[in-house]
């Protein structure tokens, strides 16, 4: 003991202190619970109609996705900011492997043309 320094002293105090926040930060004091996405909104990129997907559970879903309705793959995810519809920068690129034309969404980084009817279960 007699070859311990006082800075060292205080580096295991320190080490000590932040083990025991850690602790009860995360887990004795935290309230905050996995907060996971239960469903995606997708939009038909060729009608501009919007679509929410349950995306619970073990369900995949592989983008673009097929329209409901139909075999032709045309849905991709978006996301609304300030009133207006964006795709997301991960899925722009799959704008070029739909079967459809691109109507609603006539430039992949700007707002898309979404119809004025509620979202459709997918």
């Amino acid at each position: 003991m007699d070859n311990i320094k006082p800075w060292q002293i205080i580096l295991i105090l320190f080490a000590f202190a932040a083990l025991g926040f850690s602790i009860f930060k995360f887990a004795i004091g935290s309230d905050l619970e996995s907060q996971l996405a239960n469903s995606l909104t997708l939009v038909d990129v060729e009608t501009g109609q919007l679509y929410s997907a349950n995306i619970t559970g073990s369900r995949t879903l592989l983008i673009p996705a097929t329209r409901p309705d139909s075999d032709l793959q045309a849905l991709i995810p978006v996301y609304e900011e300030n009133g207006e519809w964006f795709l997301f920068e991960r899925y722009r690129g799959a704008i070029n492997d739909v079967k459809v034309t691109t109507d609603a969404v006539p430039d992949p980084n700007g707002p898309v043309k979404i119809l004025d009817e509620p979202k459709k279960d997918f």
